[in-house]
């Protein structure tokens, strides 16, 4: 099982940081599109470092055209020497809507085609004519003469959680990403039949699909490190979407209550909602030892681990001393 890690933060800071993870021997690096775009944060670490693989988790697949996604990704691509993974995701329906002002109409056949529709353009870029003419998009025209092909394939990955989105990324994807509220359970139950059963349909093999599972990890002090895990599980346990995480365990009344509780700000009352148990299910939390310990729980399910430190609270300030609590602990 190899590791990566989920990085961000300022711009300015990046690129040590990245520097950083390569150093302490983690396989991949991977860069969420929230505060920040995706592809300006996955350039600067693709400059700062020479061996480790980068990849987006996720970037939006719904606000950009798919053309300029493949543009970005291929960009990014010749920048890092092909050490380049797409990581694609929808986000869900209300932040399309109302962060960025895009429909979410049919996501899962709709990223189907945002797919198509990449590989279409790279082909392009490598001299193939390119008429793709969809349901949601039309490009029959060549990018632009100069840039050239990319250097080798570029993976596409998909955020997954529900049933469509987990069987499209093994019908056509590279790789498979777990969000970080997921339990090991989930992951066993859920997702890897329905990757397993997609694969087989399409006519592959699970082998070829990498699963890169994110996981909540707090290193130190076991009270503060629950509740920093309560606090990031409680955030995401507020969107609907993903009730069936919770549902799974017994635990999908807790939503309204959270949902309740996040409307009036009330940090308080939402970490209050989880439970120890909780937490101990979706994140891992603790000593070094301890953390390294609870990991095993992933052993024969993920090829890849992703490190996720809790960003919830909110303190950009303390990102040195959690990063390198996680490098120290999960680092070569």
């Amino acid at each position: 099982m190899r590791y990566g890690i989920a990085v961000g933060g300022p711009l300015g800071a990046l690129g040590d940081l990245a520097r950083r993870c390569e150093d302490a021997g983690f396989e991949s690096l991977w860069i969420a599109e929230t505060s920040r775009t995706a592809f300006v944060q996955a350039a600067i670490a693709a400059q700062a470092t020479e061996r480790i693989r980068i990849g987006t988790s996720i970037a939006l697949a719904f606000p950009r055209s798919p053309v300029i996604t493949a543009m970005a990704a291929r960009d990014v691509a010749e920048l890092s020497g092909g050490r380049f993974v797409l990581g694609l995701g929808t986000q869900v329906k209300r932040v399309n809507q109302f962060r960025y002002a895009t429909g979410f109409e049919h996501p899962a056949p709709k990223m189907r085609e945002v797919i198509e529709v990449c590989r279409a353009v790279w082909d392009s870029f490598a001299g193939q004519p390119i008429d793709h003419r969809g349901r949601f998009y039309t490009v029959t025209m060549s990018p632009f003469p100069g840039a050239g092909a990319a250097p080798g394939p570029i993976p596409v990955h998909l955020a997954a959680v529900n049933e469509h989105m987990v069987r499209l990324a093994g019908e056509v994807c590279d790789g498979f990403l777990g969000h970080p509220f997921t339990s090991a359970r989930y992951l066993a139950e859920v997702v890897r039949p329905r990757l397993t059963e997609a694969a087989a349909r399409a006519g592959r093999d699970l082998d070829e699909v990498e699963v890169a599972q994110s996981v909540i990890v707090r290193i130190g002090d076991r009270e503060q490190a629950l509740a920093e895990a309560k606090l990031q599980i409680a955030f995401y346990a507020t969107t609907r979407t993903y009730r069936g995480v919770l549902d799974l365990h017994g635990w999908g009344e807790v939503v309204d209550p959270l949902r309740e509780a996040h409307a009036a700000g009330d940090l308080v009352r939402m970490v209050g909602l989880i439970t120890d148990e909780m937490a101990e299910t979706y994140a891992v939390v603790g000593t070094p030892e301890e953390a390294r310990a609870q990991m095993r729980r992933f052993d024969g399910l993920a090829d890849t681990i992703i490190l996720n430190p809790p960003w919830a609270a909110g303190d950009e300030g303390r990102g040195g001393e959690i990063y390198g609590q996680l490098l120290e602990t999960f680092g070569s």
